[in-house]
């Protein structure tokens, strides 16, 4: 089946929010998180998909094998796929650096929430308290608190953030999983050039053997390829959406 994915921006900047106040030695002084509070004002926010991703309706069983998992899903934004997950029955625990969309994502579902003030961040939380959204730089998370998961549902996070925090997010990632883990991954896949280099970014699977295989051993779950045509106005000869499976090494 084709593919949901990004789409593809003619910029370079990160596509989700949530890394917008990450310092970054090698970019300019502009204010990122001001710079995406202002596009998820203005709703420009293609990035955000309306229906379920099709990782989750098509492999859901093998990301989430038993009942009652409990779950991360960084970088989220607003996206279906957590309320999706809270609706099977799983602790859901998103990420995200924009409040306005967290906010909308409650409201939209009509979704009673309370809110709590921590050091790090400010959590939305149901009532029953089996789904939490943190409105905090990914990078200044407080691992403790947020404790290991069953599993992770990377959809737009790895693909957002800037090439040289690509180890130190695979770090962070691999503390937080449980022994038993699942981590299924949506990787973008293309040859980069001067018109366009993301984000989505291109991870190739080798990239994902060296972030990760020193823990996890990966499986190719699915490839959706884009048709060439449309990828004219790109500048690219192919695009690829690979869907990967992470599960402990053994």
């Amino acid at each position: 089946m084709l593919a949901q994915v990004f789409p593809l921006q003619q910029s370079r900047r990160c596509c989700n929010p949530a890394l917008a106040s990450f310092p970054d030695d090698t970019m300019s002084g502009e204010n990122r998180m001001d710079t995406w509070q202002e596009r998820w004002k203005e709703g420009r926010t293609g990035w955000q998909l309306s229906d379920v991703h099709f990782g989750l309706e098509n492999h859901a069983s093998k990301l989430l094998p038993k009942p009652e998992r409990r779950i991360l899903v960084p970088l989220c934004g607003k996206t279906v796929d957590i309320e999706w997950l809270y609706r099977e029955g799983h602790t859901v625990v998103g990420i995200e650096g924009i409040e306005q969309p967290i906010v909308e994502f409650f409201s939209e579902r009509n979704l009673p929430y309370t809110t709590d003030h921590l050091t790090w961040a400010k959590v939305f939380k149901t009532e029953d308290d089996r789904l939490r959204m943190y409105c905090c730089d990914i990078f200044k998370m407080d691992m403790e608190s947020l404790g290991k998961f069953d599993a992770i549902w990377d959809r737009g996070s790895l693909v957002a953030i800037y090439e040289e925090d690509r180890e130190k997010y695979a770090q962070m990632i691999k503390a937080l999983l449980a022994p038993d883990f699942r981590y299924m991954i949506s990787a973008t896949q293309y040859t980069p050039n001067e018109g366009f280099s993301g984000p989505p970014r291109n991870i190739p699977t080798a990239l994902l053997e060296k972030l990760f295989g020193d823990v996890c051993e990966l499986q190719v779950l699915e490839e959706s390829i884009r048709p060439k045509e449309t990828l004219e106005h790109w500048g690219l000869d192919y695009f690829v959406e690979a869907l990967l499976l992470l599960t402990p090494r053994s």
